[in-house]
C-alpha cells in the first residue's frame, strides 16, 4: 500500500502533465525537462509538511543521514539525488529519483544506486523512483511501468492509471501516459 508521500508524488506528476500541457499549448511531459517534474513533486511534498531539497549531493546527504561512510565507495557517489525529503530534525528521510521511461531498463541503475545508499543505514527510510511514460498504445505504457518495477528489490506501490491525450504535434494522434511510484527496498 502506498504512503501519502508516494501517492502525492504520483499525483504531482499528473499535475505536472496538466500544467505543462496548458502552458505549452499541448505538449506532454516527454517534452519537458526532468527538472520540471522534480519541481512539481517538491511542491507536492512540501504541502505535506516535508522539507525538500532538489539536486542534493549524494555524499553530503549520506553524511547528514548518519550513514556508514567507511568501506567500498559508491558509484556516482559524487553525483546528485533528484530530490531528498527531510525529517523535521534535519535528517534525510526519502531519497527520490525521477525518470521518464523511454525503454524498459531505464530504472535499474537508479534502483541499484538507491539500494546501495539505503544499505549504509542512517535516517533514510525509503528510496523512491517516480516514473512517467507515454506511448501510442495504452498497453505499452502499462507494460513499461510494470517492467520497470521488476528491478531487484523494487515494488510498484502507486500508479495513476493510463490516461489518454491527443497530440497537437503529431497529426492529432491518440497517445497515453501514466505516472507511478516504485519503492526501492534496502
Amino acid at each position: 500500500m502506498a504512503s501519502k508521500y508516494e501517492s502525492a508524488c504520483v499525483k504531482a506528476v499528473q499535475d505536472a502533465f496538466k500544467v505543462h500541457w496548458k502552458f505549452t499549448g499541448g505538449l506532454p511531459l516527454t517534452f519537458a525537462p526532468e527538472a520540471f517534474i522534480q519541481g512539481q513533486i517538491a511542491i507536492a511534498l512540501s504541502r505535506l509538511n516535508l522539507y525538500v531539497t532538489l539536486e542534493s549531493k549524494v555524499y553530503a546527504t549520506l553524511t547528514e543521514a548518519g550513514a556508514e561512510m567507511r568501506g567500498r565507495t559508491l558509484r556516482r557517489g559524487g553525483g546528485r539525488l533528484d530530490l531528498v525529503s527531510w525529517w523535521k530534525s534535519g535528517a534525510p528521510r526519502h531519497l527520490i529519483e525521477v525518470k521518464k521511461l523511454r525503454h524498459k531498463e531505464a530504472i535499474a541503475a537508479d534502483a541499484r544506486r538507491l539500494r546501495a545508499m539505503l544499505k549504509r543505514g542512517g535516517s533514510t527510510r525509503q528510496g523512491l523512483i517516480i516514473v512517467y511514460a507515454d506511448a501510442a498504445r495504452q498497453s505499452t505504457v502499462e507494460r513499461r511501468i510494470e517492467y520497470a518495477a521488476t528491478a531487484k528489490d523494487c515494488r510498484l506501490v502507486a500508479r495513476s492509471g493510463a490516461q489518454q491525450f491527443v497530440t497537437s504535434w503529431n497529426d492529432n494522434a491518440v497517445r497515453h501516459y501514466e505516472a507511478a511510484c516504485i519503492r526501492v527496498e534496502a
